[in-house]
């Protein structure tokens, strides 16, 4: 299936972590306006890029003007985030937040709760191979980032990939809808067991 690219686009990304950071830079560059926006309490405009096409809002400002949106925030912030967002059931909302660097009880069903808060009919949880540290980077070594990609609408996933595509992410893997979110869940489990082991490997290897 071939992928138009999409009109310039008002696209939300709520968030201040390193990932929220590349993806507003990205769309940034590929002509979308963005609206970037942290959670409640943090001084507005704290971690936004400073670029043409990048503007810092409040979460509520940042729905209300988008057509796509992003939640990039720590696990533990969803939910805050998502009451923030008021009416967006109609709207297509991606979920790339991850809790493969989080700590056992800081860990959040966070697609479950962004469906059960905003009540959106088009929540895609979005997870990458290349680990988060080498996001939106065409080339990872000799691989090219694959995406894995769960919702229950057909809307969001085709959307995200669309989005994905624009910013030099060409591979996907769809992942079901979400009655597979336990499976979802192992397989990032055993994703942060995998790095954390070849972390432990390599530093091992560095010593010698």
């Amino acid at each position: 299936m071939e992928f138009k690219k999409l009109a310039s686009m008002n696209i939300a990304i709520i968030g201040n972590t390193d990932i929220a950071v590349k993806y507003a830079t990205a769309f940034a560059a590929s002509d979308h306006e963005v609206y970037m926006a942290t959670k409640p309490g943090d001084i507005a405009g704290v971690g936004v890029p400073d670029a043409e096409g990048i503007n810092a809002c409040t979460i509520s400002q940042a729905a209300a003007i988008a057509d796509l949106i992003i939640i990039a925030t720590e696990p533990k912030d969803v939910r805050e985030a998502a009451y923030w967002l008021e009416d967006v059931r109609k709207k297509v909302i991606i979920d790339v937040t991850s809790n493969v660097m989080v700590p056992e009880h800081e860990k959040v069903s966070t697609t479950c709760a962004i469906t059960t808060i905003t009540g959106s009919a088009h929540v895609v949880k979005m997870f990458n191979t290349a680990g988060y540290a080498q996001m939106l980077t065409p080339i990872f070594g000799v691989q090219v980032p694959e995406l894995l990609i769960l919702s229950d609408s057909l809307k969001g996933k085709e959307i995200a990939k669309i989005m994905a595509i624009e910013i030099g992410l060409t591979k996907f893997h769809d992942f079901g809808g979400t009655q597979n979110i336990p499976l979802f869940a192992e397989m990032t489990t055993a994703w942060r067991a995998l790095r954390h082991n070849y972390t432990k490997v390599k530093l091992l290897a560095e010593k010698k």
